[in-house]
């Protein structure tokens, strides 16, 4: 009933998301679910185009979408082809812009060049890469091991492909983090220049995601600690030039 509701002239931002991952990250929150074959996300994705069909049906009209965002799990899993055909899907039931917003949440870990140049092909233009921390203990007990150069590399892929728009992920709570090693993650994430930053606070929630139980608890920083560590980030992101949106949000 509310879709049927909206009026023609709205605008629209629709969120696509793919449930699964292919390692897991012990910090992690999101719904997804850990894949070793690409099947069930090919079987996902067709229900997907699916859904696509049944919401633009129910609008009726042809909206425009002035913003399209891909999230996860861990979107970088989708193969090149089922990009195309996913892409097709959306403009041929919206009315998608040149001046669209595309974005894609990223895992430096396992994209390639062939990668970046099949999301810039498909009219992406801003990326989402997670890096929570840059320091090799925390990485090691978060279980993403991610150095900063494999993240650099991509950035500069992305870039030499005309994707200028980069948000970064950082958190701060995280075990063995300290406020040295959060703000020095925070230095290192601004030579890479990113124009949003969203900083978010690790929450250790085992009894809802089994998982986190690989993070002992000695491990995490205590509630003043956490609270350093969060505003030590945010100021020194101020320094570097951005302004802060919100609570958790930065903007260059």
């Amino acid at each position: 009933r509310w879709l049927t509701e909206l009026s023609p002239d709205l605008d629209l931002s629709l969120y696509f998301h793919n449930p699964y991952c292919d390692t897991l990250c012990w910090f992690c929150g999101c719904y997804t679910k850990i894949v070793r074959r690409y099947e069930p996300v090919a079987r996902y994705l067709d229900m997907l185009l699916d859904e696509i069909d049944l919401v633009a049906d129910t609008l009726g009209e042809r909206f425009r979408a002035r913003h399209l965002h891909w999230g996860g799990g861990s979107p970088t899993l989708i193969e090149e082809s089922d990009w195309q055909r996913l892409v097709e899907r959306i403009h041929t039931r919206f009315d998608v812009g040149p001046d669209a917003e595309v974005a894609v949440e990223m895992d430096p870990r396992d994209t390639t060049k062939e990668y970046v140049n099949a999301l810039a092909a498909a009219g992406v233009n801003r990326a989402s890469i997670g890096v929570q921390d840059f320091h090799p203990e925390v990485q090691k007990a978060i279980n993403r091991i991610q150095p900063f150069d494999t993240t650099k590399r991509v950035v500069d892929w992305l870039r030499d492909q005309g994707i200028s728009g980069i948000n970064m992920d950082l958190m701060y709570g995280l075990p063995y983090q300290t406020t040295e090693r959060v703000v020095e993650t925070v230095e290192k994430a601004a030579l890479l220049e990113p124009d949003r930053v969203a900083l978010f606070g690790y929450a250790h929630v085992p009894w809802m995601k089994t998982h986190q139980k690989l993070i002992k608890d000695e491990t995490l920083p205590d509630f003043s600690e956490r609270w350093q560590q969060s505003e030590a980030a945010a100021n020194r992101l101020v320094e570097l030039g951005y302004v802060r949106i919100g609570f958790h949000h930065f903007a260059r």
